[in-house]
């Protein structure tokens, strides 16, 4: 039986699940047609062999925990990731979610689910820790009415001075309303249908936005791309990602995905070969999300 998940009562500790999803064959091909005007198939093959673009692991709460618990109207926040071992269409995933804590911030009330996904040998793919800010409404319009961005989730970090090794990028690529609904419905093949903010406008706008909107994965999705041009599947096993989501994707933004590599510790304590990631929305040069990565040598 689903119940509402209210903030007040949030068992935190509370398991999920698991539940076993086949990725399916066509997955890419679905998935990478809401990246790009262009053939992005060899971003994910390696030696004859394909693997599936990996951001559809890191919303699995949407489809996880709402078999066991109802919520609506929230936005992603915060995504941490540690990738294990790459999946490729056809294979079994095993996942299992677990309401890890809950906190405030700033007038927002935030759930974080924890999702481990394991594969039909009982091998860890991957753990993801997600925040989300349950009541977007409520904080979207205190933040307009203080004359803020009503978009943003959290604060932007500051770009800090350094000497980079590396840096690369994707894009830009205008996020057209047809590229939300293929992103989203690439996930519907894996784990069924389910209406929400990204492919359902009365529920988008009853939340307060002015359409639906992208999942803040897909900018995630976007930095594959980018690792997937540059090192096929070799980051896949030992990645560790951490970022926030800091405006909601609405149709027409215009993205670009970029990576430095840090040759040395920044003055905010990242250690050398730290990558630090955004996805900017060149229109209005604002970040869309911001974070850090380790790939596995770095």
């Amino acid at each position: 039986m689903v119940e509402p998940l209210r903030y007040e009562t949030i068992p935190i500790g509370q398991v999920v699940g698991p539940f076993a999803y086949v990725v399916p064959q066509e997955f890419n091909e679905r998935r990478l047609a809401a990246f790009s005007g262009r053939d992005l198939s060899d971003c994910f093959k390696a030696e004859q062999r394909e693997f599936a673009e990996p951001s559809f692991l890191y919303g699995q709460h949407s489809w996880v925990m709402r078999k066991h618990f109802s919520w609506a109207g929230s936005v992603h926040a915060k995504c941490d990731v540690d990738l294990e071992a790459p999946v490729r269409p056809g294979d079994r995933i095993h996942v299992t979610g677990r309401i890890a804590d809950k906190y405030e911030r700033r007038g927002g009330r935030y759930a974080v689910f924890e999702m481990t996904t394991v594969d039909d040998r009982d091998r860890l793919v991957c753990t993801v820790r997600n925040s989300m800010l349950l009541n977007f409404r409520e904080v979207a319009m205190r933040r307009r009415e203080t004359r803020s961005d009503p978009t943003a989730t959290g604060p932007a970090e500051r770009e800090e001075s350094g000497n980079p090794e590396l840096a690369v990028s994707f894009g830009p690529k205008r996020l057209a309303r047809d590229n939300i609904l293929k992103f989203y419905a690439a996930e519907e093949l894996v784990y069924g249908p389910h209406a929400s903010l990204h492919n359902d406008e009365a529920l988008a706008k009853a939340a307060g936005l002015a359409d639906i909107i992208a999942p803040g994965r897909y900018s995630l999705g976007l930095v594959s791309c980018m690792l997937g041009s540059l090192h096929r599947d070799r980051w896949l096993a030992g990645a560790r990602f951490s970022v926030v989501f800091l405006r909601n994707l609405l149709p027409g933004v215009v993205l670009r995905a970029k990576a430095i590599l840090r040759e040395r510790p920044s003055l905010i304590g990242r250690p050398a070969g730290t990558i630090d990631l955004t996805c900017v929305d060149e229109r209005s040069g604002l970040p869309v999300l911001s974070g850090t990565a380790q790939l596995p040598g770095s």
